[in-house]
Parts: structure tokens; C-alpha cells; sequence
């Protein structure tokens, strides 16, 4: 059972405000993964080169060996519709004709969620591909655009209900509807920065999600709240400040804005405790972070958040 332990699902999905560190904690969560002796996949959606830069590997359409027994692929839309057509015309040749079209490839780009579908699809497969008899992909780590988008993605199936009543359309959105509502096998992580903005567009989109009635809502995993600052002083008292004279004024003054900044964040990290039913993890912000972004960090926030989520 994963209702206790959401980092237990098979596919986990990760949404949240541009520049909240998604990408980090993806591949955190993949490298705890793999050190625990599974054998996880990173889906990047988008034509975004963040995990690449990560793992200073390239990365494409297909799964790719990036090192530490992660695995990595960036969704390219040109294949996934191609493995689309292929599936319902069968000849790989004439397959790849059609979609290259010109007219067909404006249609393609110009329809609405076209893309989406074809990501659907893709996800879907690679969630149902076996070794041996056991699951190839485990866990599935899908790093959703921005939440605004993310949002869209996961209400596809919903949006085609009556659109699509039979056929292979409806045979892909059935599937991957099934998977997307199983507890036990999804669960959608929500990353946030103790900041207002940020803390402010999760409650909105927790609120949106919870709002969501229905075989299609997501399951909800966990929040995961990145870049905590750490105390300013440390120990040291901020009352303690007021005993320095007018020589460390400008210290001071720069203690004060730290202090202010830490406040901020903890009454961030209190709100959304109050507002979000889910388990929370608080990540520290490292300084060494704010210089150098390496594996052996991000490997660290990995085992932070199995640990915390164990």
C-alpha cells in the first residue's frame, strides 16, 4: 500500500511555479530511487535541456543512461506522434511520410492538445513496458511543465469525455485515466519556495486539484517545500544585535534583512501546513547551492526526502 508512503507509487509526478527547483528534486527523488536498488526513469516534457544540464549527459526522445542507474528522456513531440501513427497504420515507413507532411505537420501543431495526446501515449507506454516480467520502469518520474500547463495535461481525459467515445483515441485515454487515478500506482507531488508568491500559487493549485470530483482527479503525494533558508546567526538570538554599537550598523541592518527573510518563509512553510492536507517535507537551502549545484547535493536532498517520506 502507498497511501503512507507516496514516494512508494510507480509513477510519480511533479508540478509547481517555474524556478521552484522541480527539476532538483526530480532528479533527487530518481538518485534516492536508484540507491534504494530500483531502477528509476526521469520523463522530461518539453523541449527543456534541465536535466541534461544536470547530469551533463545528452538527452533525447528515448531513455538514455545518465549515470548513478538514472535514466533520463526528454518527450520530443515529432516521435511520440510518429510511435502514435505507427501504432494504427502499422508500416513505419509510411508512417513517418505522414506525419512529415507539411499540411499534416500544421495540423498537428496547430490543433488543440495534440500534444498532449501523443504524451499521454508515450507515458502510458512506457508505465506498461516489462523486463522479465517485472515493471522496466520503477519508479517513473514525470517533471510536468509549469502548474498552469500541468493542469491542462492532467485534465485531458476529462476534456475528451464525449469527444471521444470509442476508437484507439478513446482506447489511449481510458488507459492512461486508469493509471492516472490509481492510487496505489500515482501520486502528484506539489514543490513549492517558502516565499509568498510561490506559497500562494500552490494553495491555488492544491485548492484547484482538490476541486477536482470525478474517475480523473490525480492522487496527491506529497508538498515539498525547497530552499528553506537556515536560522541567520544560527543560535545566536536576534535581540543579541541590539547590543553592537554604531559601528556594526551596517551589519545590523544586513542581520535584520536575513531575519526578516527567515521570518517570511517559516510563516510561508506555517501556511501552507495549515492549508494543504498532505505530508510536507521542508528542504534546507545550502549555501554551497548557491554557488555549485552537484549531484553529491543533490543526492543528499534525495535521501532527505526518502527518509522524510519513508
Amino acid at each position: 500500500m502507498t497511501a503512507d508512503r507516496p514516494l512508494a507509487a510507480r509513477v510519480q509526478l511533479f508540478t509547481g511555479k517555474g524556478g521552484v527547483g522541480k527539476t532538483t528534486l526530480v532528479a533527487a527523488t530518481a538518485l534516492a530511487a536508484a540507491e534504494a536498488g530500483t531502477r528509476p526513469l526521469i520523463v522530461e516534457l518539453g523541449h527543456r535541456a534541465s536535466v541534461q544540464s544536470l547530469f551533463g549527459v545528452p538527452i533525447g526522445h528515448g531513455p538514455t543512461d545518465v549515470g548513478a542507474g538514472v535514466h533520463a528522456c526528454n518527450v520530443d513531440f515529432d516521435e511520440a506522434l510518429l510511435a502514435y501513427v505507427v501504432d494504427h497504420v502499422r508500416f513505419r515507413p509510411l508512417a513517418r511520410r505522414l506525419t512529415e507532411l507539411p499540411t499534416l505537420q500544421r495540423f498537428f501543431r496547430a490543433a488543440p492538445a495534440v500534444s498532449e495526446v501523443v504524451t499521454l501515449r508515450y507515458l502510458e507506454d512506457l508505465a506498461a513496458e516489462t523486463h522479465r516480467g517485472l515493471p522496466r520502469w520503477d519508479p517513473l518520474l514525470v517533471d510536468l511543465d509549469a502548474t498552469g500547463h500541468a493542469l491542462m495535461f492532467l485534465a485531458l481525459p476529462e476534456v475528451f469525455e464525449g469527444l471521444a467515445e470509442q476508437g484507439p483515441l478513446r482506447d489511449a485515454l481510458d488507459r492512461f485515466t486508469a493509471l492516472l487515478s490509481d492510487a496505489e500506482r500515482t501520486r502528484l507531488h506539489l514543490v513549492t519556495l517558502p516565499a509568498p508568491l510561490p506559497t500562494q500559487e500552490t494553495l491555488e493549485l492544491h485548492a484547484a486539484l482538490a476541486a477536482r470530483k470525478g474517475h480523473t482527479s490525480v492522487p496527491l503525494g506529497a508538498l515539498l517545500v525547497n530552499r528553506m533558508p537556515m536560522p541567520p546567526l544560527g543560535d545566536v538570538p536576534r535581540e543579541s544585535l541590539e547590543a553592537l554599537g554604531p559601528d556594526f550598523r551596517a551589519d545590523v541592518a544586513l542581520a535584520d534583512r536575513a531575519f526578516a527573510r527567515f521570518d517570511e518563509a517559516r510563516a510561508c512553510v506555517a501556511r501552507l501546513r495549515e492549508e494543504v492536507s498532505l505530508p510536507a517535507v521542508v528542504l534546507p537551502e545550502h549555501r554551497a547551492l548557491r554557488h555549485a549545484l552537484t549531484l553529491e547535493h543533490v543526492a543528499g536532498l534525495g535521501r532527505t526526502l526518502r527518509e522524510a517520506l519513508a
